[in-house]
């Protein structure tokens, strides 16, 4: 028999298929219980009416996104560089999620408040992932006596703007993004090295 969370798991895969394919709609659990293999009361058991069906979509491809970033904030160099790197992927992995584009461009109003007034959890997952590298760098002295808390919200805040917000940045180009988050960090980092030399 399966777990409850493999069952989950199905139901939200044939949820992103489903969203994908025809959007939101009166049939949209209907659809999911064919695609899932399972029945209405099923979906509704484990992933609840549409609103929540995307927001357990969307904190299951944060927390996917987060696992598939570690190895990018584990590679060895700078934290400067490993931030900037680490903010690129995450921008990178936003831009080229399906799902999340179509309902960018198809239904902002309902995806962009889990962007942000409803960012407080993804500001919580980002402190809990990264807070840790930046603590460590400035025991060792790498990295300015700042608190971690407000550089993680900082990056996470940027990461969000970057991905709903349109610049003259052209966020498609990984080269053009470096430059630009390296810069924005550098800009920060001096300044608050001067704020504490002062």
């Amino acid at each position: 028999m399966a777990s409850d969370e493999t069952v989950r798991d199905r139901i939200l895969d044939a949820a992103q298929h489903c969203l994908l394919e025809a959007g939101v709609g009166a049939r949209l659990h209907a659809r999911i219980a064919e695609r899932a293999g399972v029945s209405r009361p099923t979906v509704y058991k484990y992933v609840g009416d549409q609103d929540a069906i995307v927001q357990a979509l969307f904190y299951r491809d944060i927390e996917r996104m987060i696992v598939e970033a570690e190895p990018v904030l584990r590679t060895p160099g700078s934290l400067r560089d490993r931030f900037v790197e680490t903010i690129v992927f995450f921008v990178g992995h936003a831009r080229d999620h399906a799902l999340l584009q179509k309902w960018l461009h198809d239904k902002p109003e309902m995806i962009l408040p889990w962007l942000t007034v409803y960012a407080g959890p993804i500001v919580e997952q980002g402190v809990v992932f990264v807070g840790p590298y930046i603590t460590q760098a400035i025991a060792d002295g790498d990295f300015p006596d700042v608190n971690p808390r407000v550089v993680v919200e900082w990056c996470t805040r940027l990461v969000l703007s970057l991905i709903t917000t349109p610049g003259t940045i052209d966020t498609s180009s990984p080269d053009a993004l470096r430059a630009y988050v390296g810069d924005l960090l550098d800009i920060g980092v001096a300044a608050r090295t001067r704020q504490l030399g002062s």
